[in-house]
C-alpha cells in the first residue's frame, strides 16, 4: 500500500525488506514509501554482531525505527523495536496490503485502473484514519463522510460496496441486560417500539421485566461504542414513555 507521505517521519516504525548486506551495514526498502534506507550494524542486534549475515537476510521483511531523514538519506534501527511494536506493525502492515486488494477490487467496480484511487480514496482515508483499512472499516458501517473527504458520489458507492462484502464487523461479541417497565394500557407498545433499534443490537425477551441485549464490533471499543448507543437509544425512548430502564452489563 502506497502512502500518502513522501517520507518517513523520525521515530516512526516501518516495515522494511532488507536488499543488501555489507560488510557494516545493510540496505533497506522502506515499504509504503517509495524509498531506501539504511542500518548500521550497531543498530541490527542489542547483543554484540560481528557479522551481519548471522542476523539478517536479503528478502528478510522486518520492522525498523527511523532514526535520522536528512538529505534523503534514513537510518534505522532494528534494535530498538520491541516483540510488542514489531507485531502490531506488522499487523497494521498486511491489514494495508489486505486494503490494497479492496483498492483493486474498487478500481474493478468502477472499471479504471487502481492507480489514480490512491489519491482518492487510500491517501484520504490515511490522513482521517491513520490507515487505508480502517477507512475501509469506517466505509463497512456506512459511517464515512465521504463529501466532506472529497471523494465522488461514483466512488464513494464503490467504496461502501467492496467494503461491506469484505468485512465482517462482527469480530467482538458485548452482551448485557435491560429491564424496562412502562405503565399504563400503552405500555407493552411503548416497550416494543423502544425496544426496537434495528442493526444497532440485537434485543430478545428473558422475563419480564428483563431483555438480553447484544451488540458486535470490529473491536472492543467498536462494541462498546454500539451498545453505549443502543443503551441511551432504548432509555430515552422508555423514559419519555414515563417508564423506567436498567442496565445490567454481564
Amino acid at each position: 500500500m502506497k502512502l500518502y507521505k513522501d517520507h518517513p517521519e523520525i521515530g516512526e516504525l516501518v516495515v522494511v525488506e532488507i536488499t543488501e548486506l555489507h560488510e557494516h551495514s545493510a540496505g533497506v526498502r522502506i515499504e509504503g514509501y517509495d524509498t531506501h534506507g539504511m542500518v548500521h550494524i550497531s543498530e541490527v542486534s542489542r547483543s554484540w554482531t560481528r557479522d551481519i549475515r548471522k542476523k539478517l537476510s536479503e528478502g528478510e521483511k522486518t520492522v525498523a525505527q527511523v532514526l535520522e531523514v536528512e538529505d534523503g538519506s534514513i537510518n534505522l534501527s532494528l534494535k530498538r523495536v520491541n516483540d510488542k511494536q514489531k507485531r502490531e506493525t506488522m499487523q497494521k502492515w498486511n491489514k494495508e496490503q489486505k486494503a490494497d486488494r479492496f483498492l483493486q477490487k474498487v478500481a474493478d467496480e468502477l472499471g479504471t485502473d487502481r492507480e489514480p484511487l490512491y489519491e482518492h480514496v487510500a491517501f484520504p482515508f490515511q490522513r482521517e484514519y491513520g490507515t487505508t483499512f480502517e477507512g475501509f472499516e469506517h466505509a463497512a458501517m456506512t459511517n464515512v463522510d465521504f463529501e466532506a473527504l472529497g471523494i465522488d458520489d461514483e466512488i464513494a458507492d464503490a467504496v461502501e460496496t467492496v467494503a461491506q462484502e469484505n468485512i465482517s464487523l462482527k469480530n467482538v461479541e458485548m452482551e448485557g441486560e435491560i429491564a424496562v417497565e412502562v405503565p399504563g394500557t400503552n405500555g407493552v407498545a411503548a416497550i416494543r417500539d423502544a425496544l426496537d433499534v434495528g442493526d444497532l443490537a440485537e434485543v430478545s425477551y428473558v422475563s419480564a421485566p428483563t431483555y438480553s441485549i447484544k451488540v458486535w464490533g470490529r473491536n472492543a471499543d467498536d462494541a462498546k461504542r454500539k451498545m453505549d448507543d443502543a443503551r441511551n437509544e432504548i432509555r430515552t425512548a422508555i423514559e419519555d414513555a414515563g417508564g423506567t430502564f436498567e442496565f445490567m452489563k454481564k
